[in-house]
């Protein structure tokens, strides 16, 4: 059965690149692979893609993930609250944030709640699935708004385009031989008045270029967590990334915006702890 799975996928690869499309797989035995790994339980805030203006002491606090008896993840629990803008700061942590996960008919709905004395209770994100991969995610939230789609090829997210009520921007992820995500690139589209469409601007030098560095060879416990924003980039990878770097670049090439983040992490048994 291996061996048919594997001469299978050797197939949709060389189609792929005959034909120059982006295939969305079909195997159930992957997803269900995927659904039998090892749930991620725990994490600490400062490993995941969260913003980075944080009240000091936050980022060290835990967020809890649980799962239904199909292993999938049904709710996360801490998150951040928005502060007022006289403190300084963004955001704090808060354990009276947390985010219910429903399965429905090729669809999963994420909402927002807040326990007492907040009582929240707010639709954040549809996703659209099929065959047990997200396919399309659309914010809900009024502040974003947007609407991403995403293609894959051999079980991994190679493509996604966003739009609002146009299309936004085309964002390619590129993986080295490991497996590994090794950079994302996003250009945005511009209106070609001549044939009145929306076109990916190729030929600007408008770009935002996301690169990953540094890998270990443990295995990645968070891939079946892509649907949590903060999870996404991680979620990409056969193992884990110890380096990120964001660039921008504006209309004439010129960068605009750099960031980088490292971490150190603790292993036991060749196993990543996200949560020490």
């Amino acid at each position: 059965m291996n061996n048919q799975r594997h001469i299978k996928g050797l197939i949709m690869s060389v189609l792929c690149l005959i034909f120059a499309i982006s295939c969305q797989t079909n195997d159930p035995e992957e997803v269900q692979l995927l659904n039998n790994a090892p749930n991620f339980e725990a994490y600490q805030l400062r490993y995941m893609h969260y913003p980075s203006n944080i009240l000091p002491g936050s980022t060290g606090e835990k967020v809890t993930i649980q799962y239904d008896n199909q292993n999938r993840p049904i709710k996360r629990e801490g998150g951040l609250l928005a502060l007022p803008a006289s403190t300084g700061f963004g955001y704090t942590f808060s354990n009276n944030y947390y985010e219910e996960v429903v399965y429905g008919n090729n669809e999963i709905s994420l909402t927002v709640k807040l326990s007492l004395p907040y009582s929240t209770d707010q639709l954040k994100t549809i996703y659209k699935t099929q065959n047990g991969k997200i396919v399309k995610k659309i914010n809900i939230d009024p502040y974003v708004n947007d609407t991403i789609e995403y293609f894959y090829n051999n079980e991994k997210v190679v493509q996604s385009f966003k739009k609002k009520k146009v299309p936004v921007s085309d964002t390619k992820y590129y993986y080295n031989s490991a497996g590994n995500i090794d950079s994302i690139v996003s250009r945005p589209y511009v209106f070609n008045a001549v044939s009145q469409t929306w076109q990916v601007d190729f030929s600007g030098k408008i770009r935002t270029v996301q690169l990953f560095k540094d890998y270990d060879n443990s295995p990645n416990p968070t891939k079946k967590l892509m649907l949590f924003e903060e999870i996404f980039n991680r979620s990409l990878s056969q193992n884990n990334y110890r380096f990120y770097e964001s660039k921008s670049y504006d209309v004439f090439g010129n960068l605009y915006d750099f960031s980088t983040r490292s971490w150190t992490f603790n292993y036991v048994n060749n196993q990543i702890q996200f949560t020490n």
